[in-house]
């Protein structure tokens, strides 16, 4: 779909309702529970789920309905760090081949393998909110206690 993306009500509530349209409900919330590595993940893709899997059920972002995406997510940081690894095992991000137009020095294909993977994770990876700008979007801007301007009431004297 063509356009940015809807923000969600709570958003637009704090952020005002320039188009005095008016605000959608939010629909059904899932219950963010954990859920085991599916088995046929690697080393690297169980590592990821195992990593990011209980840090999106305490923010609350992984339901059941997130199963396939976040495995995306983790086959692609799987790829992602083979290729890493067979780049750095080559020792080298060229080779040289020899033609009927003399010596030329190439890209290995690892570099392509993993600017591709980069930007699939950004992309998958977004709509879990795992980068700041994401969090950002997903309404959770995460500064800690030192921009809390709250914290002061919280605490007891």
């Amino acid at each position: 779909m063509k356009g940015a993306k809807p923000k969600p009500r709570h958003l637009r509530v704090v952020n005002g309702n320039a188009g005095k349209r008016p605000l959608p409900e939010d629909g059904h919330r899932l219950e963010s529970v954990y859920a085991p590595a599916p088995g046929h993940l690697d080393d690297y893709a169980r590592m990821a789920w195992e990593e990011l899997v209980p840090v999106l059920v305490k923010v609350g972002t992984f339901t059941s309905l997130d199963h396939h995406a976040l495995e995306q997510y983790c086959q692609i940081y799987s790829r992602w760090r083979r290729a890493e690894e067979a780049l750095k095992a080559e020792e080298a991000d060229t080779y040289e081949t020899h033609g009927k137009q003399g010596t030329m020095k190439r890209a290995r294909p690892e570099v392509a393998i993993i600017a591709e993977c980069i930007r699939l994770m950004r992309s998958v990876g977004s709509e879990f909110g795992l980068s700041p700008v994401a969090r950002l979007r997903l309404g959770d801007v995460g500064q800690g206690d030192f921009f809390n301007a709250f914290k002061k009431l919280d605490q007891k004297e």
